[in-house]
């Protein structure tokens, strides 16, 4: 089946075959797949705890991580402990639909009549990572899902163990060839893609969470925690560690990358700061529980052992660079907080100095966290009120802007900052554009606007700057204090966070209003939904969190196209504000075609009151014009045929439309008069005996 099936892989008996097992511990054994497909014709009949299992890598360790990293494979395979009524079979012949190439597969020990329980092997033509293994256990796992059967997850673990054929009640078994080797790379090519970016954005995730996390721990610090542990598990919390060592998640419940079980073992306590494991692999970490059962520990437990190699020293090290005290490291802060105690040890040999213990062996007091006796510090740094983006937005707050595409949200912005620049308002050098929604010449056309009034053009991909950072960026602003007076333009937010998934949304918005806090600016620009409220109004598009961790928030909409002049009417509405900001603005550019950016960008201009009522009105008259069009032509032809008696009219309409009688009628009112300019077409002279007769207006 594969021109590997003679090469020696890491095999063993029960569940505690190791070298380094407490009790009778072995050498591991060694089986080829060329074994393996004996076993199928004639497999042992014993106990699952005396089964032979395999691990298809050349490298003989048990360990997830050494597996992951170092291990040679030669064989993926799916583990299906829930047949959800599907007969072995089926199962089989679903497998063959998502595996071009041979395998094989077999019932396991414990299956029953009901429930076909079952392995599949997949040889594969040539040697894998365990990098790649890990990949395409997972894509694997996703082929067989989609197909409707249920593999057990944990096989997408380096080092888990497969069993081998054993005898049960019902046992079955079946060899599927003649397709060649399983080659993924040509098979599931897309998927491999698709996978790497998924991987690639929780690694990004990852990396975003654990920069909130020290930011978080910078405010716990700058409150008095002395101690890199304590500093550590502040920033860190366990789900975030669980993540980036690789354990498994399974409901409330983790299972250890040590663990060679099927069975979630670690637990958090009720208060999220513990982690308590029941797998015996996880002896080396932590401290052995109280009640003697099982082991526990903390954030700073995992990061000495898994980042570490248990080398507590090391990671207290680490830790102590990590976080620093007025920008300076904790360690050095440490060192001169112990040298000056030194100090007045030696001049006053008999008095008192209290030095810096641990979190763990204080009274907690609020008082930690009191700001008092700052305010002179923090008033200071407050920024004088200034708008930035005519008046919706206040220099020193996050506002967001929402409008649906192509209505200008981007031409006003850059507009408003130029004008913003000219008066003198903004200095252009603290203004970082970051336009992540355009093209090369689109991004071309701005960065020569940037150059020509003096503020800063970023762009994802270029220089180096990545989008998916910009939370560690705005971190890094804030634990260098730096973040004071600048002011960054997001274009469009979606593209820095994912607005529709609250956990990253809500992380983002923290990082916002860390940067906000001290003493920055960030004005970003979102989409709305294609669907607008009850009352025409635009909805804004994700989850809550931006709008709730933002200061100011608008919706621009169109008020109206005027398709002969080219004249477009917009119009910003505030809908959360802080401070005196505009209920609404409005602006009116040429969007006619064959304008430049710059065509459009000179165009823009602010509307006045009287302008604006007259847009609105517009507005209205157009919407209603919108609402009536199939009435109106309707009633327009009737007219002309010389059907113009109300009742009359009303029925010919309908007929002739099928539009229902009242929308008729409605619209007759609606377009009654004789301003044609206002959409009105017809007006209604009353006869003799009362009679409503409807004329056309002249031109109509």
């Amino acid at each position: 089946m594969s021109d590997h099936i003679n090469v020696k892989l890491c095999s063993g008996y029960g569940q505690h075959h190791s070298p380094n097992a407490k009790m009778h511990p072995k050498p591991y054994a060694a089986v080829t797949l060329n074994r393996v497909m004996e076993l199928l014709e004639h497999p042992a009949e014993v106990d699952k705890a005396d089964g032979q299992w395999s691990i298809f890598s050349t490298l003989m360790s048990r360990k997830h991580s050494e597996q992951r990293q170092g291990g040679e494979f030669f064989a993926l395979w799916s583990d299906i402990d829930e047949s959800e009524g599907l007969t072995f079979a089926e199962i089989v012949s679903r497998s063959g639909s998502v595996i071009a190439g041979n395998f094989f597969a077999y019932t396991s020990r414990s299956a029953t009549e009901g429930n076909q329980k079952a392995r599949i092997i997949v040889p594969s033509a040539y040697p894998m990572s365990g990098h790649e293994f890990v990949i395409w256990q997972k894509i694997l796992n996703d082929k067989l899902e989609a197909a409707g059967i249920v593999p057990d997850r944990v096989t997408e673990r380096a080092g888990q163990l497969c069993y081998l054929p054993n005898h049960g009640e019902f046992y079955s078994h079946h060899v599927e060839q003649g397709h060649g080797p399983f080659n993924p790379d040509e098979c599931w090519s897309g998927e491999l893609a698709a996978e790497m970016e998924r991987q690639e954005a929780e690694r990004a995730e990852i990396q975003e969470r654990g920069e909130m996390a020290k930011i978080n721990a910078r405010a716990r610090v700058s409150a008095g925690t002395h101690s890199p542990i304590d500093a550590f598990n502040a920033a860190y919390d366990l789900p975030l560690m669980f993540d980036t060592f690789g354990y498994l998640r399974k409901g409330n419940r983790w299972l250890s990358p040590n663990s060679s079980s099927n069975s979630p073992a670690v637990s958090l306590t009720a208060d999220g700061r513990k982690w308590l494991s029941a797998h015996d692999s996880d002896a080396g970490i932590g401290r052995p529980c109280d009640s003697g059962n099982g082991y526990m520990g903390d954030a700073f437990d995992l990061f000495v052992y898994f980042q570490h190699n248990g080398d507590r020293d090391a990671a207290l090290k680490a830790a102590g660079e990590m976080f620093s005290v007025n920008g300076v490291s904790m360690n050095r802060a440490n060192q001169a907080k112990y040298r000056d105690a030194q100090r007045l040890s030696d001049v006053a040999p008999q008095s008192s100095v209290d030095l810096p213990v641990s979190h763990e062996e204080q009274a907690f007091s609020l008082d930690m966290f009191a700001l008092n006796g700052s305010s002179g510090d923090m008033e200071s740094r407050m920024l004088d009120d200034k708008f930035i983006l005519g008046r919706m937005a206040i220099l020193g707050q996050s506002t967001v802007l929402y409008a649906k595409p192509n209505a200008g949200k981007t031409l006003l912005t850059v507009w408003l900052l130029i004008e913003a620049i000219k008066s003198g308002e903004i200095n252009g050098d603290d203004m970082f554009y970051i336009n992540a929604d355009d093209n090369h010449k689109g991004l071309t056309y701005k960065l020569k606007l940037a150059e020509r009034y003096g503020f800063r053009m970023l762009a994802p991909g270029y220089n180096g700057f990545k989008a998916d950072m910009l939370s560690a960026y705005l971190a890094s602003l804030v634990g260098q204090d730096a973040a004071r007076g600048k002011i960054l333009i997001l274009d469009t937010v979606k593209k820095f966070t994912d607005i529709m998934r609250k956990d990253k949304s809500s992380n983002f918005g923290e990082a916002v209003r860390q940067f906000v806090a001290h003493g920055g600016s960030v004005i970003m620009l979102a989409h709305v939904n294609k669907y607008a409220d009850d009352e025409g109004k635009p909805i804004y598009s994700g989850t809550t969190d931006l709008v709730d961790d933002a200061d100011c928030a608008y919706t621009l909409d169109v008020v109206t196209d005027d398709k002969l002049s080219g004249e477009r009417t917009v119009k910003f509405e505030n809908f959360k504000s802080r401070g005196d900001v505009a209920l609404e603005e409005v602006y009116q550019y040429d969007f006619s075609e064959g304008k430049t950016y710059y065509d459009r960008l000179e165009s823009v201009r602010a509307v006045t009151d009287d302008e604006r009522e007259a847009a609105e009105k517009q507005k209205r008259l157009d919407e209603k014009l919108d609402r009536n069009r199939e009435a109106v032509e309707a009633i327009k032809d009737c007219l002309r045929q010389g059907i113009n008696k109300k009742t009359e009219l009303i029925k010919g309409a309908h007929d002739s439309s099928g539009v229902s009688r009242s929308k008729i009628r409605k619209a007759l009112n609606d377009h009654s008069g004789k301003a044609i300019a206002a959409y009105q077409y017809w007006h209604l002279n009353v006869e003799d005996k009362n009679a409503h007769v409807y004329k056309l207006n002249w031109g109509v």
